[in-house]
């Protein structure tokens, strides 16, 4: 059976969402790499994924959890699905832990399965989906957080409609939501396909922006709002009357809302379910009105498209776990950062030579070369003036050796603790960025 694992991978997170609300969990989402038609057992697929979003969202008492889909090439013909769900945050009792493992016929690995408190400790878990036949893998950081990965090849192809490249070339997507970061997700896959994007807490914010708009500046070709509270249909309604004619008006919503058992005829915007898939995404964005480029000015907009005149910030995330790897980088992408990785301290430093980033979060304990190696190289080399100056903030686990003015000392300029949370992350990402 040939379907489109975008829709279908979408589809599945959207079916897991209200868990995370009833958990109070922050629901994070992503997808990259291209849209493909899969050759496979569609309904055996939704089963997988079920399992695996609903074991991260039974782990976690509290925090966040992020799903993200990976699609690369892996042959003629054929191509790699990776799948990962990655918990950020307090963990559910290690008895409830051992339930989901079992649940998910993963057995723990190593010395650690025969040991009674095995899952206070660093875990790896692996198995077989029975659903897919893919890879699962689980591996459990203590203090830090859980990630379950299902990893599957199968026979693919590129999907006729998405083989044409899509770009908004630097059209403005207003986005309008009462949670400030409801929409870092998807902001983050419109500057993929060449958006500007402002965010906005309230219809009202949104209509002032409007008014005061620069002459010549953009206005803006799509506008999504996040139904709320307070953000209502009406209220969407009342925007949409100012908005430009050719301004394209979404509703976003979840599973489950009142509005989407409302008759057509009572709606008229487009209500679409959070998140959108991919091709959602690309046909809003086909079907935006694309004259000139201009930018939208004069708005605080943290997102400039990729490649355009006003470059966002990105950041280094060197961790040699890919848990932790993941989660940084769901983080500074809520915060408004381009991320690129690193696996060691060696890696970092030719990271850096190659294209200096804006700030480092860096892991101190590490193989090859550690972060307080790393961090010295780095200093060096800005000391001689071959790269420039940029903050180095630490990343530890709680119970290492390493503390803050060993870290200071090696010429940080900042230290968290692990777990990381968005908060914690980006006050101390507001004070050292403040120096430079």
């Amino acid at each position: 059976m040939d379907f489109d694992f975008g829709d279908l991978f979408t589809q599945s997170a959207r079916q897991v969402i209200p868990l995370t609300q009833a958990k109070g969990l922050l629901f994070l989402f992503d997808y990259r790499g291209p849209v493909v038609h899969v050759d496979f057992d569609a309904q055996a697929m939704r089963r997988g994924l079920h399992r695996l979003f609903c074991a991260a969202v039974d782990v976690l008492h509290e925090g966040f959890v992020f799903f993200t889909a990976d699609v690369a090439q892996a042959g003629s013909g054929r191509y790699e699905l990776t799948i990962s769900a990655a918990c950020s945050g307090r963990t559910e009792s290690n008895a409830e832990v051992a339930q989901v493992l079992q649940r998910l016929q993963l057995p723990i690995l190593g010395t650690a399965a025969a040991e009674p408190g095995a899952i206070d400790k660093a875990t790896s878990a692996r198995g077989t989906c029975p659903a897919t036949g893919g890879e699962m893998f689980y591996v459990s950081l203590p203090g830090e957080g859980s990630l379950f990965t299902l990893r599957i090849s199968l026979p693919a192809q590129v999907s006729p409609e998405h083989e044409t490249r899509v770009d908004a070339r630097g059209a403005a997507a207003w986005l309008v939501s009462e949670t400030p970061i409801a929409f870092s997700s998807m902001e983050r896959r419109l500057h993929r396909l060449g958006w500007t994007t402002a965010r906005f807490q309230s219809t009202e914010d949104a209509a002032r922006a409007l008014e005061t708009l620069p002459a010549g500046a953009r206005q803006p070709a799509l506008l999504v709002a996040q139904e709320g509270r307070t953000l209502t249909l009406a209220r969407l309604r009342w925007l949409w009357a100012l908005m430009p004619a050719s301004t394209q008006v979404v509703l976003a919503t979840h599973l489950g809302s009142p509005t989407l058992a409302r008759p057509l005829s009572e709606t008229d915007i487009d209500v679409r379910v959070m998140p959108f898939s991919p091709s959602e995404l690309r046909d809003l964005t086909r079907s935006a009105s694309l004259g000139a480029s201009s930018r939208v000015m004069s708005l605080d907009s943290r997102s400039a498209p990729l490649g355009g005149a006003e470059r966002r910030k990105r950041a280094l995330v060197v961790d040699d776990h890919p848990l932790n790897r993941l989660v940084a980088t769901g983080m500074l992408q809520i915060l408004g950062f381009d991320v690129d990785t690193a696996i060691d301290g060696l890696e970092a430093v030719e990271s850096c030579r190659r294209e200096p980033p804006d700030l480092v979060l860096m892991d101190v304990q590490m193989p090859e070369m550690d972060g307080m190696e790393a961090t010295r190289a780095l200093r060096q080399l800005q000391k001689a003036g071959n790269i420039p100056p940029f903050p180095i903030v630490a990343a530890t686990a709680g119970f290492t050796d390493t503390s803050e003015s060993d870290c200071l000392s090696a010429g940080m300029d900042g230290h968290l603790l692990k777990p990381l949370s968005v908060e914690q992350l980006g006050a101390e990402i507001r004070r050292v960025m403040a120096t430079i």
